[in-house]
């Protein structure tokens, strides 16, 4: 997976019009066009969406002096908008610029300069990092929680934008002045929370399935 050929570039493009016509299609994907990060990231989003709300609201309390009551429905309600939705939406976007990026390397030759990096280490973090979304078939057991990761930060960008307005100008958590920053520091100490305990859920995970 590594390193790149043009047979390998071939094969490149390929997975790419085959994950297209994965997702314009109703039949399931196979193993040959690689791995799909939304069934396994979105299971952990929803496992731990209440200790999210839970982080959020208690925050906001504090940092805003809202009513509880005011502030959890607020949190709850918007939290609901951007997990549910909104992490699927952040993964199909970074779907997009994964094909584009990756269809571009391989018919340019430029993923050929990633086998020069020093023991292929910084070559495989690239490689994961940029194609977090739908990846290849890969061994390392660390990939999927760093994409994982990786996944989490057009999330948390989306998040932050549409909490902040959702509770902000909407006025759903009826606050006395500004409270666009609030919303973003809850939501980076919600993220933060959803990487450590993914990473450990997905850690978990993959070395029991391979028991």
């Amino acid at each position: 997976m590594f390193e790149f050929s043009g047979r390998d570039r071939r094969l490149s493009i390929r997975r790419a019009v085959a994950v297209l016509a994965l997702l314009l299609s109703p039949l399931h994907a196979n193993a040959d066009a690689g791995i799909p990060m939304l069934p396994f990231a979105y299971p952990v989003i929803l496992v731990f969406l209440i200790p999210v709300i839970a982080i959020e609201a208690i925050y906001l309390r504090a940092r805003l002096k809202t009513g509880w009551r005011v502030t959890l429905s607020a949190t709850a309600k918007a939290n609901v908008v951007t997990m549910l939705l909104g992490y699927p939406l952040a993964w199909v976007l970074f779907l997009g610029v994964e094909l584009v990026l990756w269809i571009g390397l391989a018919t340019t030759g430029a993923g050929d300069h990633l086998q020069w990096a020093p023991g292929h280490a910084i070559a495989k973090i690239v490689i994961v990092a940029t194609s977090a979304a739908w990846m290849g078939p890969v061994e390392e057991r660390w990939a999927i929680p760093f994409a994982f990761v990786v996944l989490l930060i057009p999330s948390f960008i989306l998040s932050g934008f549409v909490e902040s307005r959702l509770l902000g100008r909407k006025g759903w958590l009826r606050c006395e002045g500004p409270c666009s920053r609030a919303v973003w520091e809850a939501n980076a100490l919600s993220y933060a929370f959803l990487a450590i305990v993914g990473c450990l859920a997905l850690w978990g995970f993959l070395g029991w399935s391979r028991l």
